[in-house]
């Protein structure tokens, strides 16, 4: 009898002093809008995004994203960048895996050497993301990370690209 006292002493502290807090890891995001600054990434360089969750399901979350980076013409590089996603989250807590495709709305313009503007032209890739994302249920702040490749499918080239972003929920 007292071998059984002293295993349930032992197993009663082992749990209170080695166990987990208990986690809901099937919670659905509190804020459905989210604001976005992204490094590298769709925008090359940069882009300002707006995500909407459209589906907020406890383990899957589906999300529609746009956003826009600008470079100036003596950059030498595209004028404007439109990346639009639709993007797919599998969540445990506050952590999830992200899935996405999308399209990459480009402007360029042709000038002349004094930057004078000839024409405008709207051309695109394809895209996509692989990531991690980091987000509170009930919170607000983001963050990401992920491989977001561009195909330019015209020329057929593949540009292997990678992202980090902050973002705000609200």
């Amino acid at each position: 009898m007292r071998k059984i006292l002293i295993i349930l002493v032992f197993a009663t502290l082992a749990m209170t002093t080695f166990g987990q807090k208990a986690t809901n890891s099937t919670l659905s995001f509190k804020n459905k809008n989210s604001i976005q600054f992204e490094l590298f990434g769709h925008g090359l360089f940069y882009s300002f995004n707006y995500e909407r969750i459209l589906v907020n399901g406890q383990k899957f979350k589906t999300t529609g994203q746009a956003g826009i980076a600008y470079y100036p013409p003596k950059t030498g590089i595209r004028d404007i960048w439109i990346p639009v996603l639709i993007n797919e989250l599998y969540s445990f807590d506050s952590h999830h895996m992200e899935f996405g495709l999308g399209y990459v709305f480009i402007n360029e313009a042709t000038r002349t050497e004094d930057y004078e503007e000839i024409s405008r032209e709207w051309n695109g890739f394809l895209t996509g993301r692989i990531g991690y994302r980091y987000q509170k249920p009930d919170g607000r702040f983001i963050f990401r990370v992920g491989f977001t490749p561009l195909y330019e499918y015209e020329v057929k080239e593949f540009h292997p690209s990678g992202g980090l972003t902050i973002g705000y929920s609200f």
